[in-house]
Order: C-alpha cells, then structure tokens, then sequence
C-alpha cells in the first residue's frame, strides 16, 4: 500500500504499495449485525490447481521507460547503480523546470558525466540550477555538462542537502534534460528507510511494530531496485506511495529511526532471494493471496487472519444513488444505460464461484443495464468509486418517505410520524428499480489486502508479539537475514 505517517497519508489517499511492501496495512472476519450486508461473503475454496508463474508482476510506472540491461550499460556513471546494495537512488523531482540545492555546511559540485569537480559552495550558498537543452545552468552559468553530483562536505551518511527547501539525506544528482530537471537523492539504504518509516507508520506506535515495518520497507526497497522498475528513468524508486512514501528528513523520529538502527541491514528472504513484501493499511480481518489480487502465485503471500478490530478503517460504509453509479461508471468508459441491477460474480479465470474470495473480498460485479451488461473486477470497482479496499458487500435500499403529520402518532422525538424503515433489497441479485435507489457499499480495510497489515502489526505488538513474530504471521516462510 498514507505524510507524517501511514495515517496522513491515508487520509489523503492511501497506502500503496509496490514491491516489498508499501503498505500502505489485519483476526477474523466477522461482521457486525449493524454492519451485515446483503451479499454475505463466505469463506470460498483453495483453487484446485495453482497457478505455474511465481514471479510477482514487474511495477509499472508513467516516467519509466522500463528497458532493462542495455539502458544501464549505456546510462553515464550517475544513472547507474552504485554497485553495492546499500545505496539507492530516490526520484524526489522529475520534469523540473528549476532546483535550489544548498546545505547547512556547505555542499560541493562534481560533474556527474566526468567525477571532474564543478564548484564549492559555502554554508547555505545556493545553486539555483536549470536547463538549456541537455545542459545544466547554475546561476545563470551554463555548465556545459548533462549532470552535476552536489555532495554535502560530510560524508553521504551524516550530510544534509536541501532541494526546494526539503532537507535530505545523501547526495543530490541533478541531470538535465530536453530543457527539464531530474532530480535524484543519493543515500545509504538505511538512511532512506529513516526517512520512509515515519511516513508509513504512526512514530507513536509499539516500537516492535516500527521494526517489522523497517524490515518490510527494507525488502520492498531492495526488491524494487533489483527489479529495475525505474530504471529507464534513472532511479530505484519514486517517493510517492507508488514505490514508498519518502520525505527526506522532514518526518524523521527518534522512535522509527531507533528502529531502523535495531534492525540494520535485515531483510526478509524466501529461498534467498528478498522477497516482494507488500503491506497496507488495514486489512479488515483477513489478508489476501497473491494471486487474487494481481493473478500470480507467491508462496509467501497467502491470506492469514488478522486483528483488525482496533483499525479506525475496520468498518466504512459508501452510499450512492442509482443514477451516480451510472454516471461514475460512464466516466470509467463503460456506458450501461440506466442500471437495473447489480450481483457478485466470478471474474472469468478466478478461484471464486460465487464473486467471493476466500478472504472475503469481492472478485468481480456483475452491473445490468438497459445498454449493457458488464463484469468488473474487484479491483476495478474500488478504483472507479473510490473505496477503500475490496473487502466489501453490496445492498440497496429504496428512499424512504415520510408520511403527513398524524395527531395520534408521533415519534419519541418528532411531531412527525415515521411510516417505516427504507425498504431494503434482499438477495444476491439485487433489483435497482429508479434512479434515486440508494447502492450501497459495506465495507471493512484499507488498502490492497497483501502482506502486513499495518494496524494488525500494532495490535500484535501491543499484545506482547516481537517484530519477527509479526513477520512470520504475514510472509509465509520467509528467512529474516542480513543484508551486508
């Protein structure tokens, strides 16, 4: 899978999460009575066959061109990985029109195309940087190189840099061009986990919850980077929840720091190799397989119940009327008509029979129309209303109509007779009769559902259970090791 924590970045959207973990963050799946809804999950069945590929999906990215090996060999020196496994590349600003990079101590310039020194700049001297073509321009000079490195005078791990106010961590690699700025920070690996933990998980939390979450943004960094998803765009990874949330030093704490130190270098590994550790949110009571959720099969990744009922997103309800449903779903390219009714069903190719996962969560919508009738993955519907995960049911229910006044019967707190309550519509099909008919989502989680459920991770903690205890209960069978 949320930007102080996982919680602001929640709020503004979420959790998020690419490659060994992000995420954005669950015991059992039970529902309240207030909280049933009409299409009741049930537990679903383990496919019969598993499916043959076990490598999860390759991220995928707006700004990366994704060209593997041959890119790298022929990028300059800076667009290259260091060579050893603790130094990322963070894009922090891409498509940049102008940069202010300075330091508190003083920084210096190298050309990133020759290592040949550039310039030195005193204690908050800036170097207001910008392009012509693929050249950089720093205060007005042209440079007449493609990159600059801007070092802080300290070593990469005790420097600090600021570009456009933001302090980091490391170095900072501007490049130009087509007359554009790409902005990257270059830093030790546990350096950029400081600055990713506060802004995944509450710095308040257990501290053995902060540890899990260190190692699982460690992997998810790691597997990212070997992955090469940014490659083409000459980065390891972004600093938005498409990769991790990363805010430089901005929301450090002693608290995650403390736990990023407690856990150096440890990631987890399946058959030795770091694994794709996902996380979310919340998870609603239930995590979910691999496969379900982006069709491949990783034997780590398997749906395990979860403590969610402390999560402030363990239950969450959407209303719509007929006619937003119609007009949200127009929007989406997919023109039904005017709605008549909505059911659970199977996506074509899926475990699920009745449109139910095992854990609980949605596979796929059935929406009738006048026009046309479609299929939506589960997926598919979050991300067109806007919910907050899968884990949801459906039910309708027609608007209510208040009756005129009668003398002899009055509500406890109303001159007004209440007739009675909105009629709902039962069954799995469910009948949409008029525009003003209420579709409405009962939902529970946040996030995609795989791997840490970052409020399960709390709960556990705070019932007495140890980092790698929380692990272990996410990631099946995985190995914690060293990393360097």
């Amino acid at each position: 899978m949320m930007k102080k924590s996982l919680h602001k970045k929640i709020a503004q959207c979420m959790l998020a999460a690419f490659i060994g973990s992000l995420g954005t963050m669950v015991l059992t799946c039970g529902m309240s009575a207030t909280e049933a809804s009409v299409i009741t999950p049930d537990t679903g069945t383990k496919p019969a066959a598993v499916p043959k590929k076990t490598d999860p999906p390759k991220p995928t990215s707006s700004s990366s061109t994704h060209k593997d090996e041959k890119k790298e060999e022929t990028a300059p020196a800076w667009k290259r990985n260091a060579g050893v496994d603790n130094v990322i590349r963070i894009g922090v600003g891409t498509g940049v029109v102008k940069g202010v990079i300075s330091s508190v101590n003083g920084m210096n310039a190298l050309g990133g195309d020759n290592g040949k020194k550039y310039g030195d700049y005193k204690s908050n001297i800036v170097a207001s940087v910008s392009a012509e073509g693929n050249k950089l321009v720093v205060n007005g000079k042209n440079t007449g190189v493609s990159s600059l490195v801007f070092a802080p005078v300290e070593t990469a791990s005790s420097g600090k840099i600021k570009y456009n106010g933001h302090e980091y961590r490391g170095q900072m690699v501007v490049s130009a061009e087509g007359g554009k700025l790409l902005i990257v920070n270059r830093l030790s690996l546990e350096d950029y986990i400081k600055g990713v933990l506060p802004s995944e998980m509450t710095p308040s939390w257990n501290s053995e919850a902060l540890k899990a979450q260190a190692v699982a943004a460690r992997t998810f960094a790691l597997y990212t980077k070997n992955q090469k998803a940014h490659l083409g765009s000459g980065y390891d990874l972004c600093d938005s929840t498409h990769c991790q949330a990363y805010d430089g030093l901005a929301n450090e704490a002693d608290s995650t720091s403390a736990a990023v130190d407690a856990t150096y270098s440890q990631i987890m590994t399946y058959q030795g190799k770091a694994i794709y550790a996902p996380y979310h949110s919340s998870s609603g009571g239930s995590t979910e397989n691999s496969e379900d959720v982006w069709g491949n099969y990783l034997p780590y990744l398997r749906s395990v119940q979860d403590d969610d009922s402390k999560s402030p997103y363990h239950n969450w309800s959407v209303r719509f009327t007929a006619a937003q449903v119609q007009k949200l779903l127009s929007a989406a390219g997919k023109n039904i008509g005017q709605l008549k009714g909505i059911s659970m069903t199977a996506v074509k190719g899926s475990s699920s029979v009745n449109g139910v996962l095992a854990s609980g969560r949605a596979n796929g919508v059935k929406f009738v129309g006048t026009g046309q009738t479609i299929v939506l993955s589960g997926q598919d519907v979050r991300k067109i209303f806007g919910l907050k995960s899968t884990y949801f049911n459906i039910r309708t229910e027609r608007p209510a109509t208040i009756p005129p006044i009668k003398k002899d019967v009055k509500g406890a707190a109303s001159t007004q007779t209440i007739d009675a309550a909105p009629a709902a519509m039962h069954g799995t099909n469910l009948k949409v009769e008029g525009a003003n008919v209420a579709i409405i989502f009962d939902g529970h989680g946040f996030g995609h559902g795989l791997g840490m459920a970052q409020y399960g991770a709390k709960a556990m903690a705070d019932a007495g259970k140890k980092f790698d205890e929380i692990l272990h209960h996410y990631y099946t069978d995985v190995e914690i090791t060293k990393l360097y």
